[in-house]
């Protein structure tokens, strides 16, 4: 199921808006210490964890690109402790998920992409999620219970779960017929999607063939 790429594009994109305005986002939810601490020990405050869950983030994702699993596992579960209402947890959570399937250890990736789902902010890390849950499952001959998963909101994601969708019902039940109409509502929905995106989706039609003509019913003979 090659539809990584787009969606690792769309995550980076969030990623970049996460770095740009996630010290923002935690000043907002600490705003509550205000009447306990003072307002300026308050701003001194959220200053300090905003540029910490920043800090972490960066290190975690370092160092799961340096291949150091079990230190980048320790690493998110440290944030998603410290900050689990931000933004940064959700992003963890996937990262963990990630490491935890290349160590083969598909439960923790499940585990850490359920959490995610139910509590990641903001929508687009549990639409992300539900994407890599889904396909998790289609390995796992789950097919019902994946494409459920992959009901409801979409976001932004619409043309990537469709296409998803349409990958479970061909590889994982064996149904071109609807395969090949998620595809085309993947198509439909993917105009401002990257080149890549669009050459792929065609690419899976292309293999699908040409859908069989339904033989149209006879006339009655007359008698």
């Amino acid at each position: 199921m090659n539809t990584y790429e787009s969606e690792q594009e769309q995550l980076e994109a969030l990623q970049k808006w996460w770095k740009e305005n996630g010290r923002a986002v935690i000043a907002g939810l600490l705003i509550g210490a205000v009447a306990i601490i003072g307002w300026t020990s308050w701003r001194v405050y959220t200053a300090q964890q905003a540029e910490n869950a920043s800090l972490q983030y960066e290190q975690l994702v370092a160092t799961a690109k340096r291949n150091q699993q079990e230190k980048a596992i320790e690493q998110g579960e440290r944030l998603i402790e410290e900050f689990p209402g931000s933004g940064y947890a959700g992003l963890a959570s996937l990262v963990i998920a990630k490491v935890a399937f290349q160590q083969d250890d598909v439960e923790k990736a499940k585990t850490y992409l359920r959490w995610a789902i139910d509590q990641g902010e903001p929508v687009a890390i549990k639409q992300i999620a539900r994407i890599r849950l889904a396909r998790l499952l289609a390995d796992e001959k789950k097919g019902e219970e994946a494409i459920t998963l992959l009901n409801g909101d979409t976001g932004e994601f619409t043309s990537l779960y469709e296409e998803v969708r349409g990958d479970i019902l061909l590889l994982g039940q064996d149904n071109p017929a609807d395969a090949r109409a998620a595809y085309e509502r993947s198509t439909a929905m993917s105009i401002l999607s990257s080149g890549q995106s669009r050459s792929r989706l065609q690419t899976k039609l292309n293999d699908l063939g040409n859908p069989e003509a339904i033989p149209e019913p006879e006339e009655p003979k007359e008698e």
